[in-house]
Parts: C-alpha cells; structure tokens; sequence
C-alpha cells in the first residue's frame, strides 16, 4: 500500500508532477476534436497549461501562456478559434512564433527562443492523441507497448459523442484511479445502475492485463432481470465491430481510463490533479460506429439520453463515496488493506512506486496472478 500522505501532502504532489507527468506521454484529446483547421482543446492541471492545436492540417502543442503578459490563450476545454491572445491581441503560429503583433516595431524581435510559446512533442496512436512536456524518452508506441494496438483498435470502434463534461472531484487524483481499477465497489456503490441496469458487478474479475504501467481487465456481465427485453431493444446492434459480454476497462498509466460496456457504448475519463486533494475528471462517452437507418438512429438517440444519464449517476456515486475515503485518508492510522479483486490497483501501486523512486520504465516489476493483498511488492501467496 501507498503511504496514506501520499494522497494529500502538496509535495507529493509537487514530486508526481515532475516524476510521472512531465516526463511521460499525456493524453491530450482525440483526433475528432482536432480535424478542423484552429481547432484546439486544452488540458489543464497544477503547474500545466496546454493547447493542442490544428493549424491547418498539423495538430501542435503548446504551453497555453501568452509570451508577451502570460494571459491564458485559448479559452475553456475545447473550440475552434485562431491561437490569439485576447490581451493584446498577440496571434501564434505553427512553430510558437508571433506572427501577428500590434504595433510590432515597437518590440525587439531577435530573441525567437523569448518570444515563442513553449512547445511539447506530440504523437498519436489511433484517434488518440498524447503530449509529452520534457523530451528524451521512449516513443509513444514503445511507451503504450502492447496496448497501442488496443487503443488503435477500440478507437477505431468509437462513434458520435454523446456526453461531455468536466466534474470537479475533492479527493486525490490516485485515489480517483484506484476506484475504476476494480469493481469490488460495484455492487454496494452501483446497484442501481451498474448491477440492476448493465448486470455488471456480481462477478469478480477477469482477463487482467498488464504491459509496464498500464493494464486492462474485464468485469463479466450476469443476466439482469429485464434481460430478454433488453437483447431485443438492442439488437440492431449487433453487427457493431467491438463485441464483448462484459465491462472492459484500460488504464493508461498514469491517469487515462478508457472503457466500452460491451461495444454498446465507450467512455473516456482523464483524472487531472488540480492540487494535492483535488482534482477534475474530464470525461467523454461515445455510441458505437454504425450505419443506421432513420428508426434506427431514433431508438439509439433514446438509448444515448438513458445512457448519458446513467454515466452521470455512476460518476456522481463514485464522486460521494471518493471524497468521503479523502477526508478518511487524511485521518488513518493504518496503511489498508487490498484482495485480489484489486489485483489491479497493486500493479499501479508497484509501477507508481517503482517510477516514484527513480527507476526505468522498462524496469517495472512484473505482475503476476498472485500479486499483492496489501503490498504491492508482496504477493497474495505470501
């Protein structure tokens, strides 16, 4: 188990941003929000600032911080709109540069470094795509090892979006990915949604997977009380391309969770620290890619509206119950415990420890069946 100050001292914080954030790729949106030229999406967190962008064709990414006075360039999540400052009207290139400057011979104009916006590699796998703010590391393919081509393909699968959002959360940003590496929680926290509705949480477990610091499991269906009529509202369906009878959950390490309720639906969350006690879950789900016919379409915008509902309640049950094991974290005296059902959150813990103290990324101690019940170098064997 992680120290219990881990989730709430500032400087562990300060040191998770310098050891885990800046240095390894960060999810930063998806292509669909970047396929029209000045699109743009920013991705806020403590300490970054930063706006990928399309100019015309070629997706960059930057610190979202004027040069000139420091004012915030492009406003709110997501839009579309040229990279211009709206202080003083200072407009941006491709490259960082200024381009466009009121009254610019009134500026020295030889210290290009001074005068353009911080840049930050960027590369894509799938619709998927990532930024790193410090260079010299693995590429994003050797970072994603074997689930780049999982996120190739579940991206693949993603059809129109149906909810966005931004829910502010008063609880640690660890604590945020423990809860979606399990579903142990699931039939006391969502009975009425995940269990009753999806028939997901009954049963523990399955198909984990772990590649480095990310992972993916499976939480198996059971048959839910309507189920008969719900195979039959839903067949028009079943020639989606991503079909599984279970929840499928991927962690990217450290903080992108993506997911897909048997290829009816596909959720994006991306936990960002705002402080050491705080933190945004920015979220996007998603219907299937289909070809549909006019009744067709109108019976899955029906399902999308209970869908939307439905990820809005889980988030807001999972949200009661995070801040409340905060305000508990913060008082313990004990370290906790986890079983084997939480086979996942030991993997994090060992990678977050293992990176926290300097080691390499193709260093990680592997995970295997018996790994952990209440430390991540222990197993459950043990």
């Amino acid at each position: 188990m992680l120290p219990c100050a881990n989730y709430y001292r500032p400087e562990i914080l300060a040191d998770e941003l310098d050891t885990l954030f800046d240095p390894l790729w960060q999810f930063g949106a998806l292509a669909g929000e970047l396929a029209a030229d000045r699109d743009f999406v920013c991705v806020d967190y403590k300490n970054t600032a930063t706006v990928l962008q399309n100019f015309r064709g070629e997706i960059r990414a930057f610190a979202n911080v004027c040069s000139h006075r420091f004012n915030r360039i492009q406003p709110g999540e997501r839009g579309n709109r040229p990279l211009m400052c709206s202080y003083h009207g200072w407009s941006f290139d491709s490259t960082g540069f200024p381009h466009g400057m009121p009254r610019r011979d009134g500026f020295v104009l030889d210290d290009r470094e001074r005068l353009c916006l911080t840049g930050y590699e960027i590369e894509t796998c799938g619709i998927f795509v990532f930024f790193r703010k410090r260079g010299a590391g693995p590429s994003l393919r050797e970072y994603l090892g074997a689930f780049y081509p999982l996120l190739e393909q579940i991206g693949s699968c993603f059809g129109p979006e149906i909810d966005t959002g931004t829910i502010s959360h008063t609880a640690n940003w660890k604590l945020l990915v423990e809860n979606v590496l399990e579903c142990y929680h699931c039939s006391v926290v969502h009975q009425d949604t995940f269990v009753k509705t999806l028939g997901i949480g009954r049963a523990g477990i399955e198909q984990e997977r772990f590649d480095g610091p990310h992972s993916s499991s499976h939480f198996p269906r059971t048959a839910t009380a309507g189920e008969a009529r719900r195979q039959k509202a839903l067949a028009y369906l079943d020639t989606r391309a991503f079909t599984h009878d279970s929840f499928f959950h991927i962690h990217i390490f450290p903080n992108l969770f993506i997911s897909s309720t048997q290829g009816l639906s596909f959720y994006v969350g991306h936990a960002l620290p705002l402080s050491a006690t705080e933190t945004g879950l920015r979220f996007r789900l998603f219907e299937p890619k289909l070809d549909l016919t006019r009744a067709q379409r109108a019976a899955q915008d029906m399902i999308n509206q209970s869908g939307k509902a439905l990820g809005r309640a889980v988030i807001d049950e999972d949200r009661a119950i995070l801040e409340n094991v905060q305000r508990g974290v913060e008082l313990s005296e004990k370290p906790g415990v986890i079983g084997r059902d939480e086979i996942r959150i030991a993997a994090f813990m060992r990678a977050y420890t293992h990176l926290m103290g300097g080691g390499s990324l193709g260093g990680i101690p592997p995970i295997d069946d018996h790994v952990a019940a209440g430390d991540p170098a222990r197993s459950i064997a043990e």
